[in-house]
């Protein structure tokens, strides 16, 4: 709906002080899009792919040369920029696909999962690209990978049954919805270590255990408490062994765990309520996520 495939079925929308769904001509002018699947003509080269989607966007004539072939390395197709499209690999027509809605004079763009198919390092390659060519634009993305909305998202949405339940930054996110941090450490021996728990609670108060199997035990620790790390790791280096412990590393709750958390907490609601509830989660959530997070 909001590149004008789909007619709206109600709401609103503005972009640029534009009225997204009654100006859509001129939006176009300066919207980019990434489908999930590539639409590419099979015999033109990047190239030549490039070249014309420039022109179709109305970019400047006198920066097309130096813009496209700027595009072409930045985003990793160069040695294959002669080739025809119907010959690249599914990762390069994926990066071919984000050069498109990049070029020209798109400062509103949309990207539907545009690391789909793509090795690890490509996709770190892509992200750094974005991260670069984001400045003096919105960028709209949909993706599955955890990490790559942790890595790209200034502000992240997250989606359940067809519904926004809850936007905000990443560290907002994490706070909102996370288990604190994992304190997680190798013991001495096999045997249940009673030692540990009461040291930690001398320092964090009380402490939740998550397991403990074989030679690991894990700590849950409140985000409160992370004040209080660095003089507990200078000492806690000193007593360790005392505590038969042999090494320990601490982790902050992930994305993935507040995607799967979140939507817990959906399932978990009446049904007779849900909609009431999601509305005010969004609000209070966007309200606070805006207050904590003035990037765009």
């Amino acid at each position: 709906m909001l590149t004008g495939l789909l007619s709206r079925s109600t709401g609103s929308a503005r972009i640029f002080e534009n009225d997204l769904f009654g100006q859509m001509s001129d939006v176009r002018r300066y919207m980019g899009v990434c489908p999930q699947h590539d639409v590419l003509f099979e015999l033109l080269t990047p190239e030549e792919h490039l070249d014309i989607f420039y022109d179709f966007k109305g970019g400047d004539p006198a920066r097309k040369e130096e813009e496209l072939r700027s595009l072409i390395v930045d985003v990793g197709v160069a040695p294959d920029k002669k080739k025809p499209a119907g010959s690249l690999s599914g990762g390069n027509r994926r990066k071919l696909s984000v050069a498109i809605a990049l070029c020209g004079n798109s400062r509103l763009v949309m990207l539907d999962e545009p690391t789909a198919g793509m090795d690890l390092s490509a996709r770190r390659g892509l992200w750094d690209m974005l991260k670069n060519y984001r400045n003096d634009r919105i960028i709209i993305l949909t993706t599955h990978y955890m990490d790559e909305a942790d890595v790209l998202g200034d502000r992240i949405g997250i989606m359940a049954k067809g519904k926004v339940i809850c936007l905000g930054s990443s560290l907002f996110l994490k706070n909102r919805y996370g288990a604190g941090y994992k304190l997680t450490m190798v013991k001495k021996f096999k045997q249940p270590n009673r030692k540990i728990q009461p040291y930690l609670e001398t320092v964090f108060g009380p402490v939740e255990k998550l397991s403990e199997v074989s030679q690991e035990i894990t700590f849950k620790i409140d985000y409160e408490q992370a004040a209080k790390f660095q003089d507990f790791f200078a000492e806690f280096d000193e007593q360790m062994l005392n505590l038969d412990i042999l090494s320990y590393g601490i982790s902050m709750t992930t994305l993935e765990e507040v995607f799967l958390k979140a939507n817990a907490d959906v399932e978990e609601k009446p049904a007779a309520k849900q909609d009431d509830l999601d509305n005010k989660d969004l609000f209070n959530e966007r309200a606070e996520g805006v207050s904590r997070n003035s990037s765009i």
